[in-house]
């Protein structure tokens, strides 16, 4: 009887769930099934920060090496050509001296992103104002510009990596 009720329930699934317009499909980010490279071009600065193109450039550019699931390739050959702009590098203060000096800056990057497919010439993605997500910070050594310097260099690499990797998350995973 149980065998008889277990077919039952069974049928009734494999009768409405298709009605409903359920399907088991799979998960994916919007790039085309049948692409299989991707071309980065340099990400062009519209701040005032020097290098933070290069920075994000490379994060991404790396990413996408690290990842394997599209070749990175010239943009001649690649079915998928990404494009990119820093459009914000903000350092904000977020610690200080009991002198009301700086003692530790918040990084954050955002970009503006273009993902075209050059063989149908169509967008597939475009996101505006995508950022870091992650809060990267770094602490000023006051009276040591070297420490310093060194010490934002690094929060600049942590902050295009989280851009590098949300945006190969949007791409690849669709989120």
């Amino acid at each position: 009887m149980l065998k008889d009720y277990l077919r039952v329930v069974i049928l009734i699934l494999l009768i409405v769930l298709p009605a409903c317009g359920y399907r088991f499909t799979q998960v994916g980010g919007v790039v085309p099934e049948d692409s299989r490279t991707i071309a980065i071009l340099s990400f062009v600065n519209n701040t005032n920060e020097p290098y933070v193109d290069v920075e994000v450039t490379k994060a991404v550019v790396e990413e996408f090496l690290a990842d394997g699931r599209l070749k990175v390739v010239s943009s001649e050959a690649a079915d998928l050509v990404l494009k990119g702009t820093v459009t914000t590098f903000d350092m904000t203060p977020s610690g200080y001296t009991t002198d009301n000096y700086v003692q530790s800056y918040t990084v954050s990057i955002k970009v503006n992103v273009a993902v075209e497919d050059t063989r149908t010439n169509k967008l597939i993605l475009k996101e505006k104002g995508l950022n870091s997500v992650f809060v990267v910070s770094y602490s000023v050594t006051l009276g040591d510009i070297t420490s310093t310097k060194i010490a934002k260099e690094a929060a600049l690499k942590k902050a295009s990596s989280d851009v590098a990797s949300t945006l190969r998350s949007r791409l690849l995973e669709g989120f």
